[in-house]
């Protein structure tokens, strides 16, 4: 798979796409990627669910199978989990 937290070796002529999961800075080598992937790649288990937060500062559910096309500032959140009690 293409996906790699700081991958050593670049080509000039290679793009990376960076992105921020729960105050972690991940780098991939394309524009777009899976909420899925994403989770993968920051180790959220598929049933804790992934956040994205939004530029107003509100957040989204997104789901696994959606496809998101990178952005500078690009910020996700593992989905917190709620007690009742």
């Amino acid at each position: 798979m293409a996906i790699a937290e700081h991958h050593t070796e670049r080509h000039e002529h290679e793009k990376r796409y960076f992105f921020e999961v729960d105050g972690i800075e991940y780098e991939i080598n394309r524009a777009a990627i899976t909420g899925g992937e994403i989770m993968q790649l920051a180790g959220i288990p598929a049933d804790a669910g992934l956040l994205e937060i939004l530029d107003d500062g509100t957040q989204r559910q997104v789901p696994p199978d959606e496809v998101i096309r990178l952005k500078l500032g690009h910020r996700f959140k593992k989905r917190p989990r709620f007690k009742r009690g």
